[in-house]
């Protein structure tokens, strides 16, 4: 399948001009000439990724970010700003809002294509199952309505499903990541991380006891910061529990 990318430019020549350039470089491309139809075709056609200039009329490129960050489905997608301004103010700010890259205008093609090369490779880096060499996932991308951090796992507390979308609990926050707690449980470090159900993946650090419920079910505690949590498990999960705190 080729990848998908969205074009938002309110200018047609440069639009035009993007357009041709990634569909001969073998993507597949979409067009929208302002904000309000950009977030419009993102919603329907779920992009790969966004490419949008910043200065448009009715709907500017900063409120397009938002609105895709702000979206449970889009929220994930790599953003790179196209813009004509240079100011370093300026741009701290759409970095700050949760944009992946920026080019400013105006620029070359090689440039282009690199930075979107750039974006797709490090998502496809947090989607790749390493093989059993004992490499595992060191850090992750969150995001939350203030932008985007690069969380160490080591110091997250628990891994969930809310929605059919995926969290991480954080000392910083609650994020939401873009990869399953299915991949999540190949790559995480096993000794340290352990798939409680099908919803919850948890830290050893957070367990704090554990002790019979009810109905051949057990009961984990689980301590984050002042805040104590219960989970259950079924009695057949609960014994693998017991082997994985042990080890």
């Amino acid at each position: 399948m080729s990848i998908r990318i969205l074009v938002i430019e309110d200018v047609t020549q440069i639009r035009e001009n993007i357009a041709e350039l990634l569909t001969m470089s073998g993507y597949e491309v979409q067009m929208a000439a302002d904000g309000v139809k950009g977030i419009t075709l993102a919603q329907k056609w779920s992009p790969d990724l966004i490419l949008s200039d910043i200065m448009m009329p009715d709907m500017d490129g900063h409120q397009v970010l938002k609105s895709v960050r702000a979206s449970p489905t889009l929220a994930h997608v790599p953003f790179v700003f196209l813009t004509a301004k240079s100011d370093m103010l300026d741009l701290r700010y759409s970095m700050n809002l949760g944009a992946d890259d920026y080019l400013t205008k105006p620029f070359r093609s090689s440039e282009l294509l690199k930075a979107i090369e750039s974006r797709l490779a490090r998502i496809q880096q947090q989607h790749t199952i390493p093989s059993s060499t004992g490499v595992f996932l060191k850090t992750i991308c969150g995001r939350d309505s203030k932008g985007t951090m690069l969380l160490p796992v080591e110091e997250c507390f628990w891994f969930f499903t809310k929605n059919r979308e995926y969290y991480v609990n954080h000392p910083a926050g609650t994020f939401q990541v873009n990869i399953s707690l299915d991949k999540l449980t190949a790559r995480l470090d096993p000794t340290l991380f352990f798939r409680a159900n099908r919803t919850i993946l948890l830290h050893r650090k957070v367990v704090q006891k554990y002790t019979y419920w009810d109905k051949g079910k057990y009961c984990i505690y689980l301590a984050i910061g002042e805040d104590t949590y219960e989970i259950t498990l079924a009695k057949a999960r609960f014994k693998h529990f017991k082997t994985w705190l042990s080890g």
